[in-house]
């Protein structure tokens, strides 16, 4: 006989998936204030790709410090586009395949991304984030050329 889920675990797979739909929601929409209220205090996060071309990237540990990094994101790029192509709930976890859209600021260049994001709640907010994108792609797309190796 296969396992089946406890509705307990139904229902906190269904609460995830919920505050993952907020937190995606306030992103997009640019509503920082919500989306603060998606995280944790004391989350920890971590964005890979290079910190010398992202400032806004690298490990971070609670709101305020990952919130100084979406400043910086949002002073040099606007997001343009933004959506989720796959995304796994399974308890406090969740993951997403996304493709986005930003304008760079200072070049009026359009940057074209696509990332893989992780995610663990507990009572509804970010306790644990990891993203990663193609780094290689993005950086010659900020620089505007390719990169000879």
């Amino acid at each position: 006989m296969p396992l089946q889920p406890s509705q307990q675990a139904l229902q906190k797979t269904e609460q995830t998936r919920t505050a993952l739909a907020n937190l995606l929601g306030a992103f997009t929409g640019g509503d920082r204030e919500r989306l603060a209220a998606c995280y944790d205090d004391d989350v920890d996060w971590l964005f890979l790709a290079p910190a010398s071309v992202f400032p806004f990237a690298g490990k971070r540990r609670g709101k305020v410090e990952v919130f100084k990094g979406f400043a910086t994101l949002f002073q040099s790029y606007r997001v343009t586009e933004y959506y989720v192509e796959a995304m796994l709930a399974d308890g406090d976890w969740a993951s997403t395949y996304s493709v986005g859209q930003m304008l760079q600021l200072s070049t009026q260049r359009t940057i074209r991304l696509r990332t893989g994001n992780f995610y663990r709640f507990r009572d509804g907010k970010v306790i644990e984030y990891r993203g990663f994108t193609d780094s290689l792609d993005i950086v010659e797309q900020v620089l505007g050329r390719e990169l000879d190796f």
